[in-house]
């Protein structure tokens, strides 16, 4: 993979950042994978990652449906 595949995968890592505030994704060079990291509360600290946005963006989805979940059955209401 080139450099300038490199860079294009970091500008989707932005990308995806400037849609999704509540994670830190990045695009690791060496690895070829996007990675992300929830920046809001959860009860265990989760990384995702996948080799294509799209795959991480299902992943990050199901950890967002799973946290709200959790929270949810801890005597809160359902968030809505």
């Amino acid at each position: 993979m080139s450099s300038e595949d490199d860079d294009a995968c970091r500008a989707i890592a932005e990308e995806i950042n400037q849609s999704r505030p509540q994670w830190l994704v990045l695009y690791g060079c060496y690895s070829r994978l996007f990675w992300a990291y929830p920046l809001f509360d959860m009860r265990r600290r989760v990384v995702v990652h996948a080799g294509y946005p799209d795959a991480l963006l299902a992943r990050m989805d199901e950890v967002e449906r799973l946290s709200a979940r959790k929270r949810g059955g801890r005597g809160g209401g359902q968030e809505g």
